[in-house]
């Protein structure tokens, strides 16, 4: 039989124990990977300062 190791105690094998399947922000909740404890957002914004539409109006400094 193969005993893995405890993903949060290395000194540990795994029983099974499901504490690794624990919400870290709420220890009443499994994990369903929901990225709020990892400050996931849904969207990236980039800041657009001028759109050229002629590349010879675009000077490099």
């Amino acid at each position: 039989m193969n005993r893995t190791v405890c993903i949060l105690d290395e000194n540990k094998e795994c029983d099974n124990c499901m504490e690794c399947e624990i919400c870290d922000l709420d220890p009443n909740k499994i994990c369903d990977n929901c990225g709020k404890c990892l400050d996931i957002r849904d969207y990236a914004a980039i800041r657009i300062d001028r759109v050229y539409t002629d590349p010879s109006e675009y000077h490099e400094k």
